[in-house]
């Protein structure tokens, strides 16, 4: 996997776990100014094979698990990545944190 973008998406997991059990609203809202900060990160991260746009495009499809038709596409790419590479970080996620993914 390209290791910037698997490093990013490792902090994203983390941060993503912090906001779960966060006890306070400052610490949901430091939670999710990390996520933001590193979503961006990986957004200004050019993938290097398959592996940096399978992360990408896992993400986003766990974000907008209520895709609506203008999304079919990335879908049908993030497929053919899943497919293409064995991985799916979106199921990764959802099995991580307990959540139905897109």
């Amino acid at each position: 996997m390209d290791k910037k973008l698997s490093d990013l998406f490792q902090q994203w997991l983390a941060a993503f776990e912090a906001m779960q059990v966060a006890s306070s609203e400052a610490d949901v809202v430091k939670a999710h100014r990390t996520l933001g900060e590193i979503e961006a990160k990986m957004v200004d991260t050019p993938a290097e094979g398959m592996e940096g746009l399978v992360v990408k495009l896992g993400l986003h499809c766990f974000l907008n698990e209520h895709a609506d038709a203008a999304s079919a596409q990335s879908d049908s790419a993030y497929r053919d990545l899943v497919r293409l590479t064995g991985q799916n970080p979106a199921i990764e996620i959802a099995k991580r944190f307990e959540l139905t993914a897109a």
